[in-house]
């Protein structure tokens, strides 16, 4: 009871002008930086973390809190109108969404996407408010182990987006995560794949690689091609979803949820390895899984509501423990320490009311966050009635621009636009680029969660099984593994003579 009465005055709090124009800010801003390919809106935080030295610690939590909802969503708006993600864990959107939007059902495609993560929004600021100390105390049992375990979990998955190609798509997988080593070693401070130039050694980016595969690559296959970037309207409109379509799509929605809120609360896990995840299980489950990648509409509903459920999952952590669970909330973190804050179990008793006018933020976030991608997505479609060749050129300067900002280095745009070459090369010979941007991405974690755990056990290699939540994370991946061959396994075995 004294949680909803918290809860209550926290909504006062967040609906007086000041507090809610900031969210709105917030909000906007999040949306637009997540929906521009290459400005993450990791960069955005970023970038307007000085602005919130001028105010009080309570308003900059609600203004980086906006961006963070609405940038984790903003990044599908450009995966599904233009087949580039606009953050890592918009990645799975251009799967389905993209393939909606060329049978002409982009606002359809849209519609879905901002109505499964607000739904999963809410629903993970719903458990950020009521559940917070218990699954704060679930985390406290993660170790490097179990990190390990769950990013390994996100690796397996990707052979259930393998389709018919399991073997090509391992072969991108672990391409990907051989460029994920380049670089100096996490453990050991060796340089490796760097071949004597400077540059390199600070490894490979994945976010300039993404760029490169998905923004230039398109790009080159739309002038190779002579493509029309513009959707093609279906039956002389551009019908959105009904409420039937959405309710069709519960059940994705549904689990996708509750596979966001459970892998957000992992501190370092992330929307990334949630959405990514939340698809594998989707096309097993779903009744269509064996479809998806055609334009199916739960392949687009489940990794929606996964990554935004886990904006406020990751930020149990961060309020209950003080430990960041994502890129975004440790800026939140530094944001609060500059403001001589510091977040933990005692937060809940000095200051509750700035505790739940934050929990109350996050959940006007959410609802608004369906009119402002909306707002953004109705400008990226007067942006995609140019002319193609003007918004190819558009694409690119915008992806240099994102590539050249992630550390000011004119050798990540040379890397960009090798990658994009190389996106362009494997969409022609059928080559899948997905797999091999997870395993840039997820490849340098598995192997610093990996190493950390075997020097904190002192070489032992069975700390990872001997530990009950990794053994059983691992062991869900065995399991998932053999569920996503088993049909290609059963028909060769159907294949043979009697």
């Amino acid at each position: 009871m004294q949680t909803i009465d918290l809860l209550f005055a926290g909504f006062a709090s967040a609906f007086q002008i000041g507090a809610f124009l900031t969210v709105v800010v917030g909000l906007l801003v999040g949306v637009i930086a997540g929906a521009l390919p290459g400005i993450s809106f990791v960069n955005a935080m970023a970038m307007a973390l000085p602005f919130t030295y001028a105010m009080n610690v309570t308003h900059a939590m609600l203004f980086l809190g906006g961006i963070y909802v609405g940038g984790v969503f903003g990044g599908s708006i450009s995966a599904i109108m233009i087949n580039v993600p606009g953050t890592p864990a918009s990645l799975p959107a251009t799967w389905d969404g993209y393939a909606m939007t060329k049978k002409g059902q982009v606002k359809r495609a849209l519609t879905i996407a901002v109505t499964a993560s607000a739904v999963g929004g809410l629903a993970s600021a719903l458990m950020l408010t009521f559940l917070s100390a218990p699954f704060a105390k679930f985390a406290m049992k993660f170790s490097q182990p179990e990190f390990f375990a769950a990013t390994v979990l996100g690796l397996v998955s990707v052979i259930a987006i393998a389709k018919d190609k399991p073997i090509i798509t391992m072969i991108s997988l672990l391409s990907g995560m051989a460029i994920g080593t380049v670089g100096v070693d996490p453990l050991y401070g060796q340089a490796r794949f760097s071949f004597g130039i400077p540059e390199v050694e600070s490894g490979i980016r994945f976010v300039v690689v993404m760029i490169g595969l998905f923004a230039i690559g398109e790009v080159v296959d739309l002038v190779a091609t002579d493509r029309d970037l513009r959707p093609k309207k279906a039956d002389g409109k551009m019908a959105g979803a009904s409420f039937r379509d959405i309710w069709n799509v519960k059940g994705a929605i549904a689990r996708g949820t509750g596979l966001g809120c459970m892998i957000g609360v992992i501190p370092g896990a992330g929307a990334t390895p949630g959405a990514v995840i939340a698809y594998g299980v989707e096309k097993q489950i779903n009744p269509r899984g064996k479809e998806f990648g055609t334009g199916v509409e739960a392949g687009l509903a489940a990794p929606e509501a996964a990554k935004n459920a886990t904006t406020g999952a990751a930020m149990v952590p961060l309020l209950t423990l003080g430990i960041p669970g994502s890129a975004a909330t440790a800026i939140m973190l530094a944001a609060m320490m500059l403001q001589g804050v510091n977040p933990g179990p005692l937060l809940f008793i000095m200051d509750p009311s700035m505790v739940y006018t934050i929990f109350a933020a996050m959940i006007i976030a959410n609802v608004l966050m369906i009119g402002a991608g909306v707002g953004v997505a109705q400008m990226f479609s007067t942006l995609m009635r140019t002319p193609p060749a003007i918004l190819a050129g558009f694409i690119v300067i915008l992806s240099l621009i994102g590539a050249y900002g992630v550390r000011n280095n004119i050798f990540d745009v040379h890397v960009c636009l090798i990658f994009g070459v190389i996106g362009w090369a494997m969409k022609r010979v059928g080559f899948p680029s997905a797999p091999l941007v997870l395993g840039v991405i997820l490849g340098p974690l598995a192997e610093r969660y990996f190493l950390t755990a075997v020097a904190n056990s002192r070489q032992d290699y069975t700390v990872f099984f001997t530990r009950p939540i990794s053994a059983t994370i691992l062991f869900l991946a065995l399991i998932f593994v053999l569920w996503s061959l088993w049909p290609s396994v059963r028909s060769r075995i159907k294949r043979q003579p009697a």
